[in-house]
Order: structure tokens, then C-alpha cells, then sequence
């Protein structure tokens, strides 16, 4: 089976009538099953009694028998799955209170809650409503409106980022595109999901703190025409994967006192000592045997890189931040391989799926194994370039840091477990090969002049292990240094126009992986390049496959410092298709009816926290 390509498929007429937060959208869908794939059902809870889905044996009561009881969650009662295999693990859907079929309506309020990322352990949490990642369900086409309000402690002003939706620019909820929210405020945000995908929301003040406090959530936006066009596995299920640093119960402080510690939490981002799916550990859930599970995925952790597999179960990407790929992508499970005498994970990235933070991932998988069996979603460590820190020995005032041994041989962890359960044999029959069409960005024509150039990097850390990131440079004194956010200046902004096309190059000269992510607008990733000067090498590693992307990894540097680089080669159309006349954006500051720059920066949270941002300008239309 070619690797982009899933053969030997199977097709079920199916029908689906989606959640999407009240009774006012019932939408008929089919969806596609892969290989060997069969039916299944919709198994996202609501608020509010939502609309029912079909079960997997009956009519959509919930309970399996075709009685119209109502058990289940088919009853829109959010109590279980609906289809006789256990209780949905799916977010709390937030309640739509506009009854017009066409505007998505919410209120939204960041507050304090007590939650129980363990059953019986409450620990002091940061919320949306009450809960740690709700989500919001609407169409393409749909008007979004979220009347926003800050109930955090006085002092802690906020935003929300839309991440991955192409927003107004003053919509946008980045710290420069509009004024913060202070604690007892409020705002409104307002505009039309032009695109169908997973997306998510979460703030961008101190977003290394208030995020990992709980302040996240996802927005699913369906495309009922595309769906009706497929026949994707209706067995759909949303994880918002992360991890959280608890002490002593509760969430520990962003950056540690102790300056080695808090040298290592910066140059390498903070990770949690708690995996979480849907905001609690260990979730367990039932599936068929059989049966495609479709899962939308969400890497919403400050630092962890989610590389995820399914043992012995090979994972089909069939979507990502964007929405449909053209084809799946067969991603085989990792196993443990000896290396140096230790058992590690596979460091093969072709092997299981990644996830950066902020990325997103649309799989399917297809659960095999005897009745009363389970298999673990696992998580695996990847190399990434972890650094240790030390004192200078020869000058104890001074930090520097070291290679971490353990970089990529931490042993695998779990992050939820599937309980397979045998329900009897399924049928189908052949889908359609294709999943969607990507138009590609034509940007051979980019002059050299007009290519961004994007440079991350960091010096090192001062004596109480604080460090400055960046993501540009400048000449100083016949000398290139860094240029933090705090020192980025509109002058050092790049300008484009409107629906223009530009090659965005992102320049990584630390040995550290990080990721990319630009508001706003979708990027086709070209290809990356390792430099080395020292060897005399140059690798030209060309994109996989085409897609659309807001968030993308960025491999180190292959070789020593200053003498070697990766660099991240992304083609871009400024897009105003949809949002025409409102992606106008300049300067680092908002106006009363004007946005800031659109951001860009690392998505490891402390990274951009410590400055490894910028921002770039679109002129006004002509």
C-alpha cells in the first residue's frame, strides 16, 4: 500500500445527523470509512439538550434498541455515547443561544473553578465556563459571536486568540490586535468560520501562565456539503491533549525560583507531570471492534511534543490544522527498538503521529483485537534538543547549559485507554479515493527581495537563569544580535499587500526543535533545508505532501553554533477572501477601531513568553 494512499477501502452508506448545539441543526451526513472501515456514530455531548445522533443500532435515542427512550446521549442529554459501547469522554459542548440556524451565539467567561483533573484530587483551575477545554460546534458559513467576559482575580488581564480561523484582524485576540480584557470586562467578538476544520481558542497574555492554568478551548466547524460528498467514519470523538505541572495538587508557578531549574524551564518550555485528554487523567473508552474511530485532536500543552501511537494499530491522518488532507496518510505505530545497548521509542518520525503545540490532527483508526481487550493511546518522547543547565566551574555566576542524555529516550506513556468491545460484524464498500482538493500557492515568481525572513534563537541565561528568546535579528556594532519582542519595533515589520504571495523563511539557529506558528493566515510548507558550513553540507528535504498549515515544526540546527542552521521554507497568500477590507493591520499597538501587526512566534508558550515573536503588517486595500 503506497504510503499516501489507503487501499483496499470499504463504503457504508451512513447517516449522521451532527450536534452542533441545538435542535435547530440537524444536518444529514455521510462521512468516509477507511480501510476495512465501517459505521459508527456521532459522539459529542451537548449542553442544554442538543440535538440527538444516531446510534449504532437504533434510532438515535441513545440507547441502542431503536425504542426512543432517550438512555443514551442520542437525546442531545450529553449522559453517554449512543451507541452501547460506554460514556462519551467528548467536551462539554458550550450552549448556542441564538435560534437563527446561521449565527452561533455564546457567552463566554474566564473564571476561577475547583476541577478534578483526578477524581477526588480538586486542584485551583482557570476556566471557560466553568470547565477546562468546552467547545463550540458550528458550520462554514456561520456567523461566530462570543460575547467574551474576564471574571479572572483583579490584575489578570486577558484575550482570546482564535487559533487557525482567518479572522479580522481587530478579531484576531493577539495582544497587539486588540486592547486587554481587564479582570471585570468585557468584549465581543464577532465574525464569519470561513473554513472548515478543528480549530481552538485560548488567551495570548501570559499565555504560558494562563494557559496551563486550564484557559483553553476548541471550536469544531463542520462543512455539511463536503460531508455529504464523503463517507468519513461517523465515529467521531474531539481530545484536547495536554499536560499540566502539578505540585502539591495544585498548578505549579510558571517559572521555578531555583535559576538552574529556571534556565531549563526556559531554554526547553515547561512540561507537565500530568497527561491530559479533555482535561482528566486516565479516560477511559468503549469502542466497537471494528468500528472506524474518527478523532479530532488538539495539542494544546505549553511545551509537550504529543507524538502519539496506538499499539498495534496503524493511525490515518486524513486531516490537520487546516481541514482535509487530498489523501490519508498511513502512519505505522511506534515500536521499541534497541539503540546503544537501551530500549527507546522508534526515533523514526514517520512512525506514530506529532503534534507541536497548537497543531491539530483529524485520524482515523480501526480498533482490532478480542472482546474485553484494551489499548492505550500512548504518548513517546521524541529527540528534541533538551538542554541541561550548570554553573560555569569557572565562574559560579555564570550558567551555561549542556546536552540532556534522555533527549528522545524517555520510556512511552499513557495517555487514555480504549476498551474494545464486540458488537458483531459491520458491512461496507468502497469510498472515494480523494478526500479534498488543495489548490497550490504559486510562489516560484517571489523575488529574493520580497522572501520574510524569520530568525529564532537565544542567548544565554544571566544569573538568575532568565533568558531572552527571539525570532529577528539586527546589526549592532558590525555585530548580529538578537531583537526580543519587547525590542521589535514596526520599523523591522515586513509589509505586504493584500492577496499577495510572499515565501516566509524561518531560520533556526539553535539546536532546540521548535514550531512556527502565523495568525491569521494558512502557509503550504516547500521545504526544509539543513545547512551546514562546517561540513560543507547542504540538505534540501522537500514537503511530503501538500497541505495547509498555521503551525509547523522546525528541526535544529545539524550542526555547531554560528555555523550552522535549518531553515523552513513556507509559501503564503495574504488572503482577504471572505474578510474583504479587514485584514488591515499595523504597528504593535491597536487603535480604537484598528488592529496591531498579525503575530507570529514560537508556539512553545515560554518561548514566546521570553520573546521569540514578531509580527507582520498588511496594507490598507487600494
Amino acid at each position: 500500500m503506497d504510503a499516501g494512499t489507503v487501499a483496499d477501502r470499504r463504503d457504508i452508506p451512513l447517516e449522521l445527523t451532527t450536534n452542533v448545539t441545538k435542535m435547530k441543526r440537524n444536518i444529514l451526513i455521510s462521512l468516509v470509512v477507511f480501510p476495512m472501515l465501517m459505521a459508527g456514530c456521532n459522539d459529542a455531548p451537548e449542553t442544554e439538550g442538543g440535538a440527538g445522533t444516531e446510534t449504532e443500532t437504533g434510532d438515535g435515542d441513545g440507547d441502542g434498541d431503536g425504542d426512543g427512550d432517550g438512555d443514551g446521549d442520542g437525546d442531545g442529554d450529553g449522559d453517554g455515547d449512543g451507541d452501547g459501547t460506554g460514556d462519551s469522554i467528548n467536551p462539554v459542548i458550550l450552549e448556542d443561544i441564538n435560534p437563527d440556524e446561521n449565527i452561533v451565539e455564546i457567552n463566554l467567561v474566564a473564571e476561577v473553578a475547583e476541577v478534578e483533573y483526578e477524581d477526588g484530587a480538586a486542584t485551583t483551575a482557570w476556566t471557560y465556563n466553568g470547565v477546562i477545554g468546552p467547545a463550540i460546534e458550528a458550520n462554514v458559513g456561520d456567523t461566530l459571536i462570543v460575547h467574551f467576559t474576564n471574571n479572572l482575580p483583579d490584575g489578570n488581564d486577558t484575550t482570546v486568540h482564535w487559533h487557525g480561523l482567518e479572522v479580522p484582524a481587530n478579531m484576531d485576540g493577539s495582544m497587539i490586535a486588540q486592547e486587554p480584557v481587564p479582570a471585570g470586562g468585557e468584549f465581543t467578538y464577532e465574525f464569519e468560520l470561513l473554513r472548515a476544520s478543528t480549530h481552538w481558542f485560548h488567551p495570548h497574555i501570559r499565555g504560558n501562565q494562563q494557559v496551563e492554568l486550564g484557559l483553553q478551548g476548541l471550536l469544531i466547524v463542520h462543512d455539511p456539503e463536503q460531508d455529504q460528498a464523503l463517507e468519513l467514519p461517523d465515529r467521531e470523538h474531539w481530545f484536547v491533549l495536554d499536560d499540566v505541572l502539578l505540585e502539591g495538587g495544585q498548578v505549579a508557578p510558571p517559572y521555578p525560583e531555583d535559576p538552574l531549574e529556571n534556565a531549563m524551564t526556559q531554554i526547553n518550555g515547561r512540561t507537565g507531570n500530568t497527561l491530559l485528554v479533555n482535561g482528566k487523567v486516565g479516560q477511559e473508552l468503549d469502542v466497537q471492534i471494528g468500528r472506524p474511530q474518527r478523532i479530532r485532536m488538539v495539542n494544546t500543552s505549553n511545551t509537550r511534543f504529543m507524538r502519539l501511537s496506538v499499539p498495534g494499530h496503524t493511525l490515518y491522518r486524513i486531516g490537520g490544522d487546516a481541514g482535509l488532507l487530498e489523501q490519508a496518510i498511513a502512519l505505522p505505530p511506534i515500536e521499541q527498538v534497541e539503540v546503544e545497548g537501551q530500549m527507546i521509542s522508534d526515533p523514526d518520525l514517520s512512525k506514530g503521529l506529532v503534534l507541536t503545540p497548537g497543531e491539530r490532527a483529524d485520524v482515523v483508526f480501526i480498533p482490532e483485537g478480542s472482546d474485553g481487550d484494551s489499548v492505550t493511546l500512548e504518548w513517546h518522547d521524541m529527540a528534541r534538543g533538551r538542554h541541561t543547565a550548570m554553573y560555569n566551574p569557572n565562574n559560579m555566576n555564570m550558567i551555561m547549559y549542556g546536552d540532556d542524555d534522555t533527549d528522545g529516550e524517555l520510556p512511552p506513556e499513557s495517555l487514555m485507554t480504549f476498551n474494545l468491545v464486540d458488537l458483531g460484524p459491520v458491512d461496507g464498500a468502497a469510498p472515494p479515493d480523494a478526500l479534498d482538493v488543495i489548490t497550490p500557492i504559486m510562489h516560484e515568481g517571489v523575488p529574493q527581495e520580497d522572501v520574510i525572513r524569520i530568525m529564532f534563537g537565544h542567548n544565554m541565561p544571566d544569573v538568575d537563569g532568565n533568558i531572552n528568546l527571539f525570532a529577528a535579528m539586527m546589526m549592532v556594532n558590525m555585530q548580529m544580535v538578537g531583537v526580543p519582542f519587547a525590542n521589535f519595533t514596526p520599523d523591522m515589520a515586513p509589509t505586504v499587500e493584500p492577496n499577495e504571495v510572499r515565501i516566509i523563511e524561518v531560520i533556526n539557529n539553535t539546536a532546540g526543535v521548535h514550531n512556527f506558528h502565523l495568525h491569521g493566515f494558512f502557509f503550504q510548507p516547500i521545504e526544509t533545508v539543513l545547512i551546514d558550513d562546517q561540513q560543507m553540507t547542504v540538505d534540501v528535504i522537500p514537503a511530503e505532501y501538500l497541505e495547509n498549515k498555521d503551525t509547523i515544526i522546525l528541526p535544529g540546527r545539524p550542526g555547531g553554533m554560528g555555523t550552522s542552521r535549518s531553515i523552513t521554507r513556507l509559501a503564503v497568500t495574504f488572503s482577504d477572501e471572505g474578510r474583504e477590507g479587514q485584514i488591515f493591520a499595523a504597528g504593535k499597538q491597536p487603535g480604537p477601531d484598528s488592529s496591531g501587526g498579525w503575530l507570529y512566534h514560537c508556539h512553545l508558550l515560554e518561548h514566546s513568553d521570553r520573546g521569540m515573536a514578531g509580527f507582520l503588517q498588511v496594507a490598507p486595500p487600494p
